[in-house]
């Protein structure tokens, strides 16, 4: 792999991880609202990260959908989610879709319901995943720098 794909994957793989960490944040903070502590987090701000939350779950179930347009790395960490799951493809993307929901729900009343506690699990998985492949593509890259290929 060439250091230009290495560092790309890199990145890829770490918007990925942050922007499920930010939704993480996100569902927290709503968590916390419902428990009377009060973070002073802007709404829009809040509302924001958990699109961005439902945007990465959308498009993790359209790799897992095998859509054509689905980016690489994408497909990468669908691959390793499905992978893990002990569910059917299938069936993994119809959970997809319920997870997707729920956080049209949580982004529109900004509330905090207990189902978002099964979208805080998938989001730590693809956060755990994300964070792996970066850590696998950077360890690739060392070997391949170590031995003096390019």
């Amino acid at each position: 792999m060439t250091r230009w794909r290495a560092k790309r994957r890199y990145e890829a793989n770490r918007r990925f991880g942050e922007r499920a960490d930010e939704a993480l944040v996100a569902i927290s903070i709503l968590k916390a609202k419902r428990d009377g502590i009060d973070l002073e987090q802007n709404e829009e701000d809040l509302q924001a990260k958990l699109e961005s939350g439902r945007h990465l779950l959308e498009r993790i179930r359209d790799a897992l959908d095998e859509d054509p347009d689905a980016d690489p790395y994408e497909l990468a960490i669908a691959e390793q989610i499905q992978t893990n799951a002990i569910t059917a493809s299938s069936r993994l993307v119809g959970d997809f879709d319920d997870l997707i929901r729920v956080m049209e729900t949580a982004e529109e009343t900004l509330t905090y319901q207990e189902e978002l506690d099964a979208v805080r699990q998938q989001l730590k998985r693809i956060s755990e995943t994300a964070s792996r492949t970066s850590q696998d593509s950077i360890n690739r890259m060392r070997g391949t720098l170590a031995d003096g290929t390019r």
